[in-house]
This record gives C-alpha cells, sequence and structure tokens, in this order.
C-alpha cells in the first residue's frame, strides 16, 4: 500500500514536472518567435529610416548646389572693359529690361522652383545608360501651374501620351529662342496661340518616358540646346549676370544691340503712324 501510494506521488510528480517544463519549453519558443518578429520589424524599420535619411541627404545636397548657383548668379557686376557694343557699356533702363526680359526665355515657369536633375550627360533613370539631358527636370506635384516665361508664339502642341516627352508644349519666341515643356497631365493652348510671358499655359503631369511626376523644362536657341539654369533666375536685379556667362554660343552684345535697335524701330513706327492720324 505504500509502495503503491510512492508511486502515484511519483507519477504526479513527474507529471507535474513534466506539464512545468512543457510550459516553460512553449514560453522560451514564444520568446523566440517574438524576439525574431521584434527584429524583423527593428530591421524594416532601420531600412525605412535609413532610406528616409538618404533621401533628405539628397534633397538637403539638391538644395545646397541650387544654393550655391543662385548664389553665383547674385553675384551681380559687369565687367565694363570689353566696350564692343553701345548697350552693355551702359545701363540700360529698367523699362528696356523688362522688355528683353519679355522677349527671351527668363524667370520660373513654376510658382516654387526646385531642381532634381539638371542640363547635361548623365545616367538616364528608366533607359540606364549615360544620355544628354537636354533641359532640365523641376519638381512639380501633378496639377501645379505652369506658365510661359516669354512672348510667343505656340508653335507645337502634343495631347497624347506617346512616350518621350508624353504632352508637350512648344514655343517659339523672339530672335531664335524657343522653349519646350515636357510630361504634361493637361494643356491650355493650341498651336497658333499668340501668348505673353506669364500666361498659363498647362498643369504639370508625370506623362511620357517619366520614372515620377515632374516638369521637364527646356531652351533653344538657333535650334541648339542651351542650359536653361541660368535663365531661371533671370529678373531686372539679376540682369548683367547672365552677359558674363558664355552660353552655347549666344553673342550678347550684338543680341541686345539687336533686340534694342528692333524695339527703337517699332517705337519709331507707332510714333510717325499716330503722327499721321
Amino acid at each position: 500500500m505504500k509502495i503503491e501510494t510512492e508511486n502515484i506521488l511519483n507519477k504526479r510528480l513527474i507529471i507535474s514536472f513534466l506539464i512545468v517544463l512543457t510550459i516553460l519549453f512553449s514560453y522560451i519558443i514564444y520568446l523566440n518567435l517574438d524576439i525574431i518578429d521584434l527584429n524583423d520589424d527593428i530591421n524594416s524599420k532601420d531600412n525605412i529610416y535609413k532610406l528616409q535619411i538618404n533621401n533628405r541627404i539628397n534633397e538637403i545636397e539638391q538644395l545646397n548646389t541650387q544654393l550655391a548657383d543662385l548664389q553665383n548668379l547674385l553675384n551681380i557686376g559687369l565687367d565694363l572693359s570689353s566696350s564692343n557694343n553701345i548697350y552693355l557699356d551702359t545701363k540700360l533702363s529698367e523699362k528696356d529690361k523688362r522688355y528683353i526680359l519679355s522677349s527671351i526665355p527668363s524667370s520660373s515657369p513654376l510658382g516654387k522652383l526646385f531642381i532634381t536633375s539638371k542640363y547635361g550627360y548623365r545616367f538616364h533613370p528608366i533607359f540606364k545608360t549615360n544620355k544628354l539631358h537636354t533641359g532640365l527636370d523641376l519638381r512639380a506635384n501633378v496639377g501645379t501651374k505652369i506658365y510661359s516665361t516669354a512672348d510667343g508664339i505656340v508653335l507645337e502642341v502634343r495631347n497624347q501620351d506617346l512616350g518621350g516627352y508624353g504632352k508637350v508644349v512648344k514655343i517659339t519666341h523672339n530672335y531664335g529662342f524657343e522653349t519646350l515643356f515636357g510630361h504634361l497631365d493637361d494643356i491650355f493652348v493650341k498651336e497658333g496661340d499668340i501668348i505673353k510671358k506669364g500666361d498659363l499655359i498647362g498643369l504639370s503631369g508625370n506623362t511620357g518616358n517619366s520614372n515620377g511626376q515632374h516638369l521637364h523644362y527646356e531652351i533653344t536657341y538657333l535650334r541648339k540646346h542651351i542650359n536653361p539654369q541660368d535663365f531661371l533666375y533671370w529678373n531686372t536685379t539679376t540682369f548683367n549676370t547672365i552677359l558674363n556667362k558664355k552660353q552655347d554660343s549666344i553673342n550678347w552684345g550684338n543680341l541686345i544691340y539687336a533686340i534694342m535697335n528692333n524695339k527703337n524701330i517699332i517705337l519709331n513706327k507707332e510714333i510717325n503712324v499716330i503722327g499721321t492720324r
């Protein structure tokens, strides 16, 4: 009887021990699984944070580059040592400057300006080869208003997304300049429209071969692509800075001389017409 009682107690102890051992083992497995999930969560968040930090670093670097470019543009002053043109050796009036700036693409086609990809050769994000980027990519959410940067005539409107620059507006301006606006979402002008600087021409988008919403902006002079960057910041205050830069075959002296002569001819014709009335 005593032996049976001891056997029963031993069995109960063993069962109790096994139960406790099973509970402890299960709890250890649970803790390990929880730790694995926690590590996965930490690694996932760590990757997200690293990506966010890298994006912020890239934005800061782009902003610093833009600030440096802007600082260079604001360092105004004209070297008067070369006297090959009367209009470069004397101060133009504010009215003359405004006339020139309305004739040649100047200022930004957007309300807020942020360059995401510069003019020049680059590794193309879609085609994965080095290609000449013939304009600037400007940050713009879909639906951002796009404005003409000079007086002109709408030369081409492409309302269908056929790849490339997608929906496009091309404007021809005075004195050999043209501008192109690509990846548009909507277009408000048609071919042949006469427009003024600052007129609304469409809304930015993400059409064509694009890896993100933005505006592609080009300037050509005598059908040759030129870097639009200096022109974005060109206004009456920074007027002389662009004249000191070498822009792909633009002879600013001769060009401004032609513009001012043309303006005077037009003005004289208007005066003569008024005088004969």
